[in-house]
């Protein structure tokens, strides 16, 4: 019923045509995650220093290819490259903007991951707001803060996936009213088809993020990238070899 109801919200944005339009959701979307992990690393913090690291904290433990997997699916946005770097208003920064925030990206990426499984060790669950007390503050307030952010930000995600089928599909036709409502019905089936998908996997949801991650985004931000390095670049052996060096992991 929830997923039901988030329609009415994502069916509409997903229409929208350019990429500008979605600053605004954007960054309420981002400060509500931002936020929500400051608290949820304030809470985990503080109980390390009352109660000390979980004692069953494993390195290495059985489920690290699923592991392996899940973190692969961090790369679902590499595909906003390109259409961010055509949307930059200064494209000559846009580099040093991009890398400069994957590094912050990842370090945070590494720095919650690491806080949260030593405070709650084997007990940690696929969504770590589950292990908050249900009846808290935290555990009524964080799951909606994420669930928000979530509903603003998935028509963003189906952009580049958007406008790339339509040039496909509609390319060839006039402009018009009936290209432009046959995008639209594009649109409304590709939500239709993450909500089924949304509906399919949530009682599966760590083995539907790895099985996403390891099919979608690791073509997306290791092979493909590579490839096109390979073909528009020609670089020397010693790049070539690193290309596919990547490419293989």
């Amino acid at each position: 019923e929830i997923l039901v109801l988030q329609l009415i919200l994502t069916v509409p944005m997903a229409w929208i045509r350019h990429l500008s339009y979605f600053k605004f959701s954007n960054i309420i979307a981002n400060g509500t995650v931002l936020a929500a992990l400051g608290v949820l690393l304030g809470i985990s913090i503080n109980s390390l220093d009352v109660h000390g690291p979980a004692p069953d904290v494993d390195m290495l433990g059985p489920n690290w290819l699923l592991f392996a997997g899940t973190s692969v699916f961090s790369f679902e946005c590499i595909n906003f490259v390109i259409p961010m770097y055509e949307a930059h208003g200064n494209e000559s920064t846009f580099v040093p903007v991009l890398t400069g925030t994957l590094w912050c990206v990842v370090l945070l990426f590494i720095a919650f991951g690491a806080v949260n499984y030593l405070c709650y060790g084997a007990s940690t669950r696929p969504v770590v707001t589950l292990n908050l007390p249900p009846k808290s503050p935290a555990g009524k307030v964080l799951p909606f803060a994420f669930a928000l952010a979530s509903l603003l930000n998935v028509p963003l995600f189906l952009f580049p996936a958007s406008i790339t089928i339509e040039s496909k599909l509609f390319g060839e036709l006039p402009r018009g009213l009936a290209r432009k409502w046959k995008k639209n019905a594009l649109r409304v089936a590709l939500v239709l088809f993450c909500t089924l998908l949304a509906w399919v996997g949530a009682n599966q949801i760590e083995a539907m993020v790895a099985v996403i991650g390891s099919f979608c985004c690791v073509p997306l931000a290791f092979i493909y990238p590579t490839i096109c390095h390979l073909r528009l670049c020609k670089p020397g052996p010693a790049v070539m070899a690193l290309d596919g060096l990547i490419a293989a992991l």
